[in-house]
């Protein structure tokens, strides 16, 4: 169930909406699958899509450990920061810096009433050698609109440490992994009053538990270089159990919900365009045994990446039938990304869908410095 404090109500008709939608407190996150923990601004531009992204280590930890089977050589991802708003925080100007604090912010609510705000911030730092990697994820994210009266908002936050290997096998043709994942989370929605100190961390479930992701990949040698990919995610079910390495929530309202298990699948190819440029394809279908409550058209990814040269990028996606793109650099030893995204949010009594803007900015060494994906496809 949801959960609110003080005089809170929600009428039946919101209440079907939001179930139809698969909004529970369990699905807090404001992806609207919650075993999905990791999404950078990189996948956001393609439409969503993780599942077959293998060039990120952090997204093959969290969401393709199988993909790790292709990391004989050192690599670390130092840094992988993703900074993420909608307009409506770009167009409050310098009043931006007093967000999510939303105390100090509920006069700019006020004053743009069932406007929604939204904001987050991630940084996953992460290795990988041998098949083997560890990480840590930090990320914050809040939503808040006022309506007139009262501050309603969403929060999630999470500390979630992990650890994974892949197993190449038959020349990398068939690849195997699993990543375990120590979840450590302070999320809910929760409203007050918006001319008091509205702590957006208060009234929220706190607890941790452990998350099993395992993944296997068919990538076929031949032309495109086919891979067909199927991940389980929250193997067993994940339980989340009080107490936290982190306490974030003030005055914690029980545990979050468990989560149940979900399964993915996808379908990537390779194709050249000419010269250096290539174009990579991703379709993924999210959650096959839905538990998440989601409409099949919510759960359908589609991504092209067109990358014109060893450094330059752009990108294109659906999530639903909503739009995406993005364009990223990458040199050396670094990597910015920008994304142009929509994503569900769980106010549908303002909107279905929210529009945002995402920036990605990693710093990463590779023991051999290879820009070239292809060549990692090929088992190098």
């Amino acid at each position: 169930m949801l959960k609110f404090s003080g005089n809170s109500r929600i009428s039946f008709p919101t209440l079907v909406v939001l179930m139809l939608l698969g909004k529970g407190s369990s699905f807090a996150n404001p992806y609207s699958y919650p075993a999905i923990r990791y999404a950078s601004p990189l996948s956001q531009s393609l439409g969503g899509v993780t599942l077959p992204i293998t060039d990120e280590i952090g997204n093959a930890l969290f969401n393709n450990p199988a993909a790790l089977g292709r990391t004989p050589f050192f690599k670390a991802e130092y840094l992988n920061l993703a900074l993420e708003v909608n307009p409506a925080v770009l167009g409050a100007g310098s009043g931006a810096f007093k967000y999510p604090s939303l105390g100090s912010f509920s006069g700019t609510l006020n004053s743009d009433p069932n406007s929604l705000y939204s904001g987050s911030f991630s940084n996953l730092t992460a290795f990988a050698w041998g098949g083997f990697s560890a990480g840590i994820l930090l990320q914050e994210r809040t939503r808040t609109y006022s309506d007139g009266t009262n501050v309603h908002y969403e929060t999630l936050s999470q500390v979630i440490p992990a650890v994974g290997y892949g197993l190449a096998l038959a020349r990398g043709v068939f690849r195997i992994g699993y990543s375990l994942q120590y979840v450590n989370q302070a999320s809910g929605i929760n409203q007050s009053v918006s001319d008091g100190t509205a702590a957006y961390l208060s009234g929220l479930s706190e607890g941790k538990g452990f998350s099993h992701t395992a993944s296997l990949n068919l990538a076929f040698p031949y032309a495109y270089l086919p891979t067909f990919s199927l991940a389980a995610r929250n193997l067993f079910g994940l339980h989340f159990m009080s107490g936290s390495l982190v306490r974030r929530a003030k005055s914690p309202t029980g545990v979050p919900s468990d989560e149940p298990m979900g399964v993915d699948a996808s379908l990537s190819f390779m194709a050249r365009l000419s010269g250096a440029a290539k174009s990579y394809w991703y379709l993924q279908y999210k959650d096959l045994t839905s538990t998440s409550g989601m409409t099949a058209l919510e759960k359908l990814n589609v991504g092209v990446d067109l990358s014109l040269s060893p450094a330059v990028g752009i990108r294109f996606g659906m999530t639903g039938a909503q739009f995406s793109g993005g364009i990223g650099y990458r040199s050396e030893s670094s990597e910015i990304n920008l994304a142009y995204y929509h994503e569900l949010n769980p106010f549908t009594t303002i909107s279905t869908w929210e529009t945002r803007y995402g920036l990605q900015y990693k710093v990463f060494f590779q023991e051999e410095n290879r820009r070239d994906r292809d060549a990692e496809s090929r088992g190098r």
